[in-house]
């Protein structure tokens, strides 16, 4: 039986402290609550983390340009020490169709692709853009 987690008052603070157990697997660190979580068989799996890390950075830099932080692509990929045109082609993920982002971070082996491929020069209408990959 594992421990159950512990309540502790630090004056108008709460700590909570609950038993954890690190372990590497494929050489990362996985964090092991109490009770195992869930069993293997209803875990989602996790999208590949260059896709994931992908669209992170599209969405952040969109929003940098957008809110006036940085001028364009140019004076954002000269702060961040990038290749202008790397900067471009990420940024271009954030006009990928909501219902193809929303596969690609389940994972759910509905659309079969890499980074190298999204990076691709796509149509930017979303019905074309869905035609593009394989959709069960």
């Amino acid at each position: 039986m594992s421990e159950p987690p512990q309540v502790e008052f630090d004056g108008d603070a709460i700590v909570i402290t609950v038993p954890t157990k690190l372990r590497r697997r494929s050489g990362r660190k996985e964090i092991h609550l109490p009770g195992g979580g869930l069993p293997r068989s209803t875990e989602k799996k996790a999208a590949p983390d260059s896709i994931l890390l992908a669209l992170a950075r599209a969405h952040h830099w969109q929003e940098l340009v957008e809110s006036g932080a940085y001028d364009s692509t140019t004076q954002l990929a000269a702060a961040l020490g990038a290749d202008r045109s790397y900067v471009s082609r990420i940024m271009r993920l954030t006009s990928l169709a909501p219902n193809i982002v929303e596969a690609l971070v389940q994972d759910d082996g509905s659309i079969e692709t890499s980074l190298a491929r999204l990076l691709e020069q796509l149509p930017e209408a979303w019905h074309e853009q869905r035609s593009c990959f394989r959709q069960e």
